[in-house]
């Protein structure tokens, strides 16, 4: 998939009306809450396969790090 994809699917998924690129701050962004991190692990789950853990989003900084729990799934 795609990067732009990605955030694009991210910004739907968050609900979020403005853009999302890959420096923003997580915490920054008011979508982020514990609500999100469930629907990311339930996204990454199914569209990745990717089995993701809460302790791995504490650890989260930027949109960058999310992007990079998909690993070679997102270029």
């Amino acid at each position: 998939m795609l990067k732009s994809a990605f955030l694009e699917e991210l910004r739907d998924l968050l609900q979020r009306d403005d853009p999302i690129d890959p420096d923003m701050v997580l915490r920054d962004m008011g979508e982020w809450d514990s609500l999100a991190v469930m629907s990311c692990m339930a996204y990454f789950d199914r569209k990745f396969n990717v089995k993701t853990k809460i302790s791995q989003y504490e650890r989260l900084r930027t949109v960058a790090d999310l992007i990079a729990l998909a690993g070679d799934a997102v270029t």
